[in-house]
């Protein structure tokens, strides 16, 4: 259980049900707004905003563009 406002990557991960490793993946990519780098005794440690909240990203390569008449010029 999160102390207060702030939760840690594991509490995160425990909560989504996902591994910390991805949790970290997460924040890099921006998804848990509000996520912070706090120094502590033991070392750096991120804190994440609790309740938690996480932005959906779009999963899977990006959509091609396609040209006008590239169906055309294919021969197909």
């Amino acid at each position: 259980m999160p102390m207060g406002k702030w939760g840690t990557v594991a509490e995160a991960a425990a909560h989504y049900g996902i591994t910390r490793q991805r949790v970290c993946r997460l924040i890099a990519k921006g998804s848990f707004a509000g996520a912070r780098l706090v120094e502590m005794p033991r070392g750096r440690v991120w804190l994440l905003p609790f309740p938690f909240k996480r932005k959906t990203l779009r999963n899977g390569r990006p959509p091609k563009a396609v040209e006008k008449g590239q169906h055309e010029a294919s021969g197909h």
